[in-house]
């Protein structure tokens, strides 16, 4: 993967509105190097971006000036949307080695869904979060975690800790091991309305206990 950025000697809000409204938007370089201050064509970059599907990838980064050109090796560190999401307001790109040490957000692929035992019964896979926030080097990257639900059962879930992940990947976890998948559905919903009918129940008989005391009375 290659995308190429022209330098960017000018900075500041007024000279980034300028860009912005010729179709361009800023974005600077960080890591090994002092940062670098580039400039993109907006609608490239965002097309580019959206061809990663959310995945952290390696890439080299073409830096164009004055007719010369160098080549870096990045991974896209962050940018920012408009309030529609349909423009590309800033981004920043992070240098990098293959031995670089970084955090990153490494996106969710669920396999094995036709046969899983829960949704086979009627349960709905409920995705609580779509990516998990790891640690490792540049070079062990994963572009997607797999996560294979073949056995999962009703009231069952799983968790960060329960996965398996690449040798040299590390899951950032503070303290809680939280959840990643859980299921959700048929059966769960019979037992909410079986409750509810036995609830139902209980109030009914005890207005009939009460009209007999009612009429000995009178």
């Amino acid at each position: 993967m290659n995308f190429t950025v022209q330098l960017r000697e000018k900075t500041g809000k007024g000279f980034n509105r300028r860009l912005r409204a010729e179709g361009s938007t800023p974005g600077v370089i960080y890591g090994i190097k002092d940062p670098v201050s580039v400039s993109m064509r907006a609608d490239k970059a965002l097309r580019f971006i959206r061809s990663m599907k959310g995945a952290t990838k390696v890439f080299n980064l073409t830096v164009e000036s004055e007719g010369k050109s160098e080549e870096k090796q990045v991974i896209l560190q962050d940018y920012q949307l408009s309030n529609w999401g349909l423009k590309l307001l800033h981004a920043d790109f992070l240098e990098v080695t293959e031995d670089s040490q970084v955090s990153l957000e490494v996106p969710i692929k669920i396999i094995n869904e036709d046969i899983c035992p829960a949704v086979k019964e009627g349960g709905v896979l409920q995705v609580i979060r779509r990516s998990i926030p790891v640690k490792c080097a540049v070079k062990n990257i994963q572009e997607v975690i797999e996560i294979d639900v073949s056995e999962l059962q009703f009231n069952e879930s799983i968790h960060v800790l329960d996965l398996d992940y690449e040798e040299g990947v590390q899951p950032i976890v503070y303290g809680r091991n939280f959840t990643i998948i859980t299921v959700a559905g048929r059966i769960e919903e019979e037992l909410d309305e079986e409750e509810e009918l036995e609830e139902l129940e209980a109030a009914e008989g005890a207005e009939e206990g009460e009209k007999p005391a009612e009429d000995s009375a009178e």
